[in-house]
């Protein structure tokens, strides 16, 4: 990733094995938030087998927000910036032994949201294995993703990826609008981004003792940028409060969590 425009980050260093240990390790509200705006975002707005190309852009090393994609996608593609995560997510795809385990968000997904029996969460797993395919992507480069994926998608899904790669706003609003051009007219951005009361803040991180840090944008930022570089109506934009789904408490960055689902331009518009 290269560009004076974002943040000094090293993401050619980060450990995937042990952010999947850190954040991972057990079911709880860093997954079920997600995973419910994920599953009642497809369940409202599509009927089952709809055929819809899905992106999710920046999917770091995990693969289980596509779930409840599965009874409405054609085709998902995974992408991620660093080729170690990249190299975690297909040994998962390719259900090798030392692939790590992300059952638990499965059957959170299948049974308690969906009702269905144990029996389906794994035949659910190995559907978002036939119908993904993972590709390398750099919001800083054009095309913004690996030659051959360049949509157009019908949904778009990114969660703490933009945010992590730029440091100002502007920046940050340059490189979503790049990710929207992915989308088709009528298309589905689906995104869960770091929030806080005052504009370009930054958040804090930390995987494996190495520092990474996120942009806060306020909810008058995402409105203000998808309407004017976007190609959205506000009309369209539906920015949902965080939900605490969990009996633990929220941790503070989780807290600072909003999420976005807007629905791009039509070209009869």
């Amino acid at each position: 990733m290269s560009s004076e425009l974002h943040v000094d980050q090293d993401f050619e260093k980060f450990k995937p094995w042990a952010y999947i240990k850190e954040y991972y390790g057990k079911l709880d509200c860093w997954h079920r938030n997600p995973l419910k705006y994920l599953h009642d975002f497809y369940t409202s707005h599509f009927q089952r087998g709809a055929n819809l190309k899905v992106l999710n852009y920046g999917c770091g090393p995990i693969v289980a927000f596509e779930a409840s994609a599965v009874p409405y996608a054609q085709v998902i593609v995974l992408a991620d910036y660093a080729e170690q995560n990249r190299a975690v997510a297909k040994l998962w795809l390719d259900k090798d032994p030392s692939r790590p385990d992300f059952s638990a968000l499965y059957r959170y997904v299948v049974e308690e949201l969906e009702g269905q029996g144990a029996g389906e969460v794994e035949e659910r797993q190995d559907a978002v294995r036939r119908l993904s395919t993972i590709c390398g992507c750099d919001i800083y480069q054009d095309p913004l993703i690996e030659k051959g994926y360049e949509g157009p998608y019908d949904v778009i899904y990114t969660a703490s990826c933009i945010e992590d790669a730029c440091y100002t706003i502007e920046v940050f609003g340059a490189a979503l609008s790049k990710l929207c051009d992915l989308l088709k007219p009528g298309g589905w951005l689906v995104m869960s981004v770091c929030t806080g009361t005052e504009a370009g803040t930054l958040n804090m991180n930390y995987v494996d003792s190495i520092r990474y840090v996120e942009l806060k944008v306020r909810e008058t930022d995402i409105y203000e940028i998808l309407q004017q570089r976007c190609g959205f109506v506000r009309e369209s934009i539906t920015i949902l409060p965080l939900v605490h789904l969990s009996p633990e408490p929220l941790p503070d960055n989780l807290e600072c969590t909003m999420y976005v689902i807007a629905q791009k331009r039509s070209s009869a518009i």
